[in-house]
């Protein structure tokens, strides 16, 4: 089971990624960070250039996951390039056309916080460019039929919770809503036990 963590910068994505490794899932780390730190291919000096490395990165770490059994949390998906193509008004590489959505069982965007932590990473970004790729995003998934989860504005224990039941109760063929699977997440934050997976009452 492959699952996309999406969302715009500073809203939050690696640390529910991290969690959830926490918590024993496999994880995939984000790769356009890792190209970002490194230097050689910038999204600010070249935006085709960057793309096509981490589009090169995210296909290679996704061709290695063999235990197809096993449920592997990414950090970004490899529809997540495209959003920026489109959001910059350039033409979209045909590469992204040819890109199997159907391995994706879900995609949780993560929605934008009420604020904006910039830092090397996010030049030219803010709250503003992270709610405009948010749409963005959304769309490239959902247009290629990949089922897209909105994970609302929550602490970061409690959207961990949140994609966690909504992942386990998709794994057990269990019917949920994302508004129980919030209202179960927020239970971390009233001093009470969150309640068993696929269960729910007011």
């Amino acid at each position: 089971m492959k699952v996309v963590i999406t969302g715009g910068p500073s809203v939050g994505k690696t640390t529910i990624v991290h969690g959830l490794g926490q918590l024993g899932y496999r994880i995939v780390e984000e790769k356009a960070t890792q190209t970002i730190k490194e230097g050689k291919f910038l999204p600010w000096v070249d935006r085709h250039k960057f793309q096509a490395e981490v589009l090169r990165r995210q296909l290679s770490a996704e061709a290695s996951i063999l235990d197809f059994d096993q449920t592997v949390i990414l950090d970004r998906g490899l529809f997540d390039g495209e959003a920026y193509y489109l959001h910059d008004k350039l033409p979209v590489p045909s590469a992204f056309g040819n890109l199997d959505a159907s391995q994706y069982d879900v995609a949780f965007l993560i929605e934008p916080l009420n604020f904006f932590e910039a830092n090397e990473i996010r030049q030219n970004e803010s709250l503003k460019f992270t709610k405009e790729i948010s749409v963005i995003l959304e769309q490239c998934y959902s247009s290629r039929t990949v089922r897209v989860i909105r994970v609302p504005a929550m602490p970061a224990a409690a959207r961990i919770e949140f994609v966690r039941l909504q992942v386990e109760t998709m794994k057990q063929g269990k019917a949920t809503t994302i508004e129980q699977a919030a209202h179960q997440a927020s239970y971390l934050f009233r001093g009470q036990v969150p309640m068993a997976v696929g269960s729910f009452s007011y």
